[in-house]
């Protein structure tokens, strides 16, 4: 039952959304409590602790990609004719679902930069979360991860808002940087992944205000901001107070994993974060979650919501990283934890 249930749960969700935002009126509150509640309910009663999907399983990456672009669709089908109420709740429930499942997909698929395809599907998905430097910048985070050079791991201590407005920016330039090096020094150029990435986000906004004007330009924007912060909300919680000696090995233990809740199964094994910097050229079909690995055992709601309060999150995790350190870190990990106090 399983099985099925995370092959269909994602293109559902995708469909039930924009069937709200089309619908419109008492529907968006079926929407937004959906996209609340759904993940949340189902984790609270089927926890699941296995190996990845099947092989044989069919691969859904492609057709979520195109539901996602769907439902961005939707959305701006739905804004001209929105009242204030329901353009704020449509803004928010489009928001929610570009941050999570059409980023996750984004993300797969701009790992597979063999496939040009693939690969631009990906840049207009992260276009939908604000992030085209991502485009390259998950190439610099899995490099990086969980050392100070990193702008995408968080520190032992920073409160989230702080590590936001050090990763945004952090990000784009490194990427920028990071692309300009494989060009031979020529960063301003149209080979250069970034800004073609930005065109990507140039255009989508461009779309946005030719569909519904400024006022469907300026709730793209807001939906955009929502889902780019739970983007960041999920690279701050994924590594955060965990520490690799910068050039030694990336290992299952420099990522904080999902303790098997089935939305994680069912949004192509996103939360065995281990795995995919450890293999991240492993489909998520195969993606598992080793013995070995640090669980952060709250849901995926539950951290998010606890990010957005310092004091909350330093409560609920700080005792988490100590365990870590205990449990988890070299020595030499150790040695650098306590230099940067």
């Amino acid at each position: 039952m399983i099985s099925v249930f995370r092959v269909v749960f994602a293109p559902f969700s995708l469909l039930f959304i924009s069937a709200t935002l089309l619908i419109g009126g008492a529907a968006l509150w079926a929407g937004m409590a959906y996209v609340i509640f759904a993940a949340t309910a189902l984790d609270a009663v089927w926890q699941v602790r296995d190996e990845g999907d099947a092989e044989s399983e069919p691969d859904i990456l492609m057709p979520t990609a195109i539901l996602s672009v769907v439902l961005a669709a939707a959305f701006a089908a739905f804004i001209p004719s929105a009242t204030t109420v329901e353009l704020i709740a449509g803004t928010l429930i489009a928001g929610a679902v570009f941050g999570t499942i059409a980023n996750i997909v984004a993300h797969e698929l701009i790992h597979q930069e063999d496939r040009p395809v693939r690969f631009f599907l990906g840049m207009v998905l992260e276009a939908l979360s604000l992030d085209p430097a991502d485009t390259v910048g998950h190439d610099l985070h899995h490099s990086l991860v969980a050392t100070p050079a990193d702008p995408s791991s968080a520190r032992k201590g920073e409160g989230f808002w702080h590590f936001l407005f050090r990763s945004v920016p952090g990000a784009a330039v490194g990427s920028f940087r990071l692309e300009a090096k494989r060009l031979g020094g020529t960063g301003w150029s149209l080979q250069n992944r970034v800004l073609q990435a930005v065109i990507v986000q140039l255009a989508v906004l461009a779309l946005f205000y030719l569909t519904a004007g400024w006022r469907g330009l300026l709730a793209f924007i807001c939906a955009g901001a929502l889902a780019r912060i739970i983007v960041e909300a999920t690279k701050y919680s994924s590594h955060y107070g965990l520490v690799r000696v910068p050039g030694s090995d990336i290992e299952m233990r420099h990522s904080w994993n999902a303790k098997g809740g089935v939305s994680s199964r069912a949004l192509f094994n996103a939360g065995w974060h281990s795995d995919h910097h450890v293999n991240d050229d492993r489909p998520y079909r195969q993606i598992q979650l080793p013995e070995n690995a640090p669980i952060n055992p709250h849901s995926a709601g539950l951290t998010f919501a606890c990010a957005l309060v310092p004091p909350l999150w330093f409560s609920v995790m700080d005792p988490l990283v100590e365990k870590w350190m205990l449990e988890f870190a070299s020595a030499d990990e150790r040695a650098i934890a306590a230099a940067a106090g």
